[in-house]
């Protein structure tokens, strides 16, 4: 499968996930907000592994989406539609993703 299938079906793949995250993402959002007991619950729960993991998962699939959707503006523009060019800019993006989720998981655990 080529690079610029993968980046476009990666992006589709994103939008869903951020769809589903958005609910744990709204839920925290006003149970911190409901009260002072309720934004300690939310710092707690913050502190175990699989909340960890679930907002790095979210951050992860927002920064792909992000690069993926400023990607396909910059081709709406008439830039990145030639073969060469596109799996070219399909493989930055994925490439940038990588590194970007990689400091995403630094910034969350240390």
């Amino acid at each position: 499968m080529p690079a610029t299938a993968k980046a476009s079906i990666l992006h589709r793949v994103t939008g869903v996930a951020l769809f589903f995250a958005l609910t744990f993402v709204i839920w925290a959002w006003s149970e911190s907000l409901s009260s002072a007991q309720g934004f300690e619950f939310v710092k707690g729960l913050f502190n175990g592994f699989i909340a960890k993991f679930i907002a790095w998962g979210t951050l992860t699939v927002l920064i792909y989406h992000l690069i993926g959707g400023f990607r396909h503006l910059i081709m709406e523009m008439g830039y990145w539609e030639e073969l060469e060019s596109g799996n070219a800019s399909a493989k930055a993006a994925i490439a940038l993703w990588i590194v970007l989720a990689a400091a995403a998981g630094v910034w969350i655990w240390f």
